[in-house]
């Protein structure tokens, strides 16, 4: 079924992704010295005025909004009978964040000498908000209606809180990153067992 081989590429690239972002950021050299690079530059990178709004907003803001969203979602997805999409946003709104904050505790981080040395990878909101956006994606997907254009919204809410978080220095580069691909491995998985349960892929995942 194209839904369950769209589901499956993407857990699969999206977790070798995660992965390599973890290993060369995190516990190399060079990778920690270019993640702290990006990281000094990215505070530089929007106008000031934008600058001091995108950390509140990414990170006070979007999460409660999602979760309402997700929420709202959820309820038209149970008085429509969608059971299948309904527990795979479940899955992926109850997953993602939880396990972002677990990672955080028991990956190691060596100390190579840059930035500060406590492990921060992934960030849990990004991995809230990603899940969010995700999760009412999946609710309120129609078979056949994927476009970039539907797509547009949830990116850049997706973009405001890995910028966000990257500015003001609350997260690295790589924190951001990767709590995306966690969220988008978890999707995946999320997706094809919904797909074994209910007999049909949602179908929740561009191709």
């Amino acid at each position: 079924m194209p839904g369950r081989t769209t589901a499956r590429s993407v857990f699969g690239v999206a977790a070798v992704l995660l992965v390599l972002t973890y290993v060369v950021a995190v516990l190399t050299v060079p990778g920690q010295w270019l993640d702290d690079q990006v990281f000094g530059w990215a505070q530089d990178l929007p106008p000031r005025t934008v600058r001091e709004v995108l950390p509140t907003l990414a990170r006070v803001v979007l999460p409660p909004v999602m979760l309402v969203l997700v929420g709202a979602s959820m309820l038209v997805g149970c008085v429509r009978r969608r059971w299948p999409q309904v527990l795979a946003a479940l899955a992926v709104v109850a997953i993602s964040a939880p396990l972002a904050r677990w990672l955080r505790w028991v990956l190691p981080r060596p100390d190579h000498g840059y930035s500060y040395v406590e492990n921060t990878l992934p960030s849990t909101h990004v991995a809230l908000v990603t899940a969010g956006v995700v999760a009412v994606l999946i609710l309120w997907r129609h078979p056949g209606s994927w476009s970039l254009l539907a797509l547009l919204p949830g990116a850049l809410v997706v973009w405001i809180s890995c910028i966000g978080s990257v500015v003001g220095y609350a997260h690295r580069p790589s924190d951001a990153v990767a709590a995306v691909l966690l969220v988008l491995t978890v999707s995946g998985g999320a997706v094809v067992v919904a797909d074994l349960l209910g007999g049909r892929a949602p179908d929740t995942l561009p191709r």
